[in-house]
């Protein structure tokens, strides 16, 4: 079963689980969206390819 990453939009907390959260397992609130960010080193990786 693949993790995603989410992250809560009112409190930052970021957070991995194998569902769509409905809220946030830290503060309660319901703004929880999926983190699209990636790692600096997938970044640093990509500039690299560019080039």
């Amino acid at each position: 079963m693949v993790k995603l990453k989410f992250r809560c939009g009112s409190c930052n907390w970021k957070f991995t689980r194998n569902f769509a959260p409905k809220l946030c397992p830290y503060c309660g609130k319901s703004s929880v969206a999926e983190d699209a960010s990636q790692a600096a080193d997938d970044l640093l990786r990509e500039v690299d390819e560019g080039f």
